[in-house]
C-alpha cells in the first residue's frame, strides 16, 4: 500500500524491453572495432520520434554492454526506431559515438535526443541490472 501512495503515474520505471537477439550482429557491425563485441542489450520506449524525411517513427533507447577482447565491458547507448527488425540507429552516449560509427543523434531527425531525453538513462539502468554475475 506504501509502494502504490509513493509511485504516481510519472514514478514508474520505463519497462525494460529485450533487445532481439536475431538483430545482435548487425547491431554489432556498426562497432568500429572488430574485435570487440556487444551483449545485453535492453531497450526501453521514449515518447520522443525520430523524424525521418518527415515520416514520424517511435523511438526506443537500446543499451548494451560493449565488450572489449580482454573481457572489460563498457554501457554504450543508441536510439533506434525498431526493436525487433532493422531499423533507424543513431549513437547517442559518448560510448556509443566512441566505439561505433552509427550517425550521431542530433541532425534534424533526432533533434533534442540525448542521453537526458526519459528513457535513455532508463535503459543503461536495465543493462546494468540483467548483467550476468560471472562472465560467460
Amino acid at each position: 500500500m506504501i509502494l502504490g501512495a509513493a509511485c504516481g503515474p510519472k514514478a514508474a520505471p520505463k519497462a525494460c524491453l529485450q533487445f532481439a537477439a536475431d538483430l545482435m550482429p548487425a547491431f554489432t557491425g556498426g562497432l568500429v572495432r572488430k574485435d570487440f563485441r556487444m551483449a545485453n542489450a535492453w531497450a526501453v520506449k521514449t515518447d520522443q520520434m525520430i523524424d525521418s524525411s518527415g515520416v514520424k517513427f517511435p523511438a526506443y533507447f537500446v543499451s548494451a554492454d560493449i565488450i572489449a577482447p580482454s573481457g572489460e565491458a563498457v554501457v554504450g547507448t543508441w536510439v533506434t526506431t525498431e526493436i525487433t527488425k532493422p531499423g533507424l540507429i543513431y549513437s547517442v552516449s559518448p560510448q556509443a559515438k566512441k566505439y561505433s560509427s552509427w550517425a550521431q543523434a542530433g541532425d534534424p531527425s533526432t533533434a533534442g535526443i540525448t542521453m537526458e531525453t526519459p528513457g535513455a538513462k532508463e535503459s543503461v539502468s536495465c543493462v546494468l541490472n540483467n548483467r550476468a554475475g560471472a562472465p560467460k
